[in-house]
């Protein structure tokens, strides 16, 4: 990846995930605690997609006066944006149309796109039915798996975003 932070950001995430699975592993899939993990898993992983989407695009316009680097911060950075592919997209166009039509064009190309589009959005969903107080019923190796997927959107951005 270009954006080495937000590689950092990934991998620490990962390095999470598999401390999680190693406790998981120790107790038992059964046991009370893993619902707390997987629950923490989902904050962990949409959060570290989300601000990696949004880190990409802030940092690429860390050059520009100070102004414009306080505008994007203030009404994109520290706003709360679900990581979906409608928002990638609409958030791309916003700053250039072809960042946008690369985007789609380089996810449309990708030989398991649907597979991609589901996981984040399950990932998505998952966060979303916690923060409202549901129970999200994906388990922590689908929240695992949904996370690694989620994570060619970013690889895809951060080519393009350059």
């Amino acid at each position: 990846m270009n954006n080495l932070s937000v590689k950092q950001k990934i991998d620490d995430c990962i390095a999470e995930i598999r401390k999680i699975e190693a406790i998981i592993n120790v107790f038992g899939q059964n046991h009370e605690i893993v619902p707390f993990l997987t629950h923490y898993m989902v904050i962990k992983c949409c959060g570290t997609i989300e601000n990696s989407f949004k880190a990409i695009i802030s940092d690429y316009h860390s050059s520009t006066p100070i102004q414009a680097r306080n505008y994007i911060e203030q009404t994109f950075t520290n706003s709360s944006l679900n990581p979906s592919k409608d928002n990638i997209c609409k958030t791309l166009k916003k700053f250039d149309d072809n960042w946008n039509d690369d985007f789609k064009q380089r996810l449309s190309a990708e030989p398991n796109c649907n597979q991609l589009d589901a996981s984040l959005r399950s990932l998505n969903n998952a966060r979303n039915s916690f923060a409202h107080g549901g129970h999200p019923n994906a388990s922590y190796i689908n929240i695992k798996n949904y996370f690694l997927d989620s994570v060619r959107f970013i690889e895809i951005l951060d080519d393009i975003i350059k």
